[in-house]
């Protein structure tokens, strides 16, 4: 009986999790109807040689559509997180002043998270 009740909790625990991951993916459309937030990325690979002035430029997306001014993206690079704001076009630029190698960026915007590689010549 006690394992039963045991894996009775454990079952129910499991959902509740579950649902509750499920339900903070998800907005109402006004309709009764649950649509799944979506965030994309609009950006590439960025090859640049030392000492130049080049940035590395991520377009955010919401829904297919560009997200406006003042959302945060957070950055990490070589060890170290950098957060900037997008502008009017949903645009985040960050200043590349690495030495010569490869390395790899990855940006996060509202827990969605993405990477591009970055060549320093």
């Amino acid at each position: 009986m006690k394992k039963i009740l045991f894996l009775l909790l454990i079952l129910f625990l499991s959902l509740q999790v579950s649902f509750a991951f499920s339900l903070s993916d998800f907005q109402g459309d006004g309709h009764g109807h649950l649509k799944k937030d979506r965030y994309d990325f609009n950006s590439t690979d960025l090859i640049k040689e030392y000492g130049n002035a080049s940035h590395y430029s991520v377009q955010i997306l919401h829904d297919g559509k560009a997200v406006g001014s003042g959302e945060m993206v957070t950055f990490f690079i070589n060890g170290v997180y950098y957060t900037r704001f997008t502008d009017s076009n949903g645009v985040a630029t960050l200043d590349i002043n690495l030495e010569p190698g490869k390395y790899i960026v990855s940006l996060e915007c509202n827990a969605f998270k993405g990477y591009n590689n970055i060549l320093v010549m």
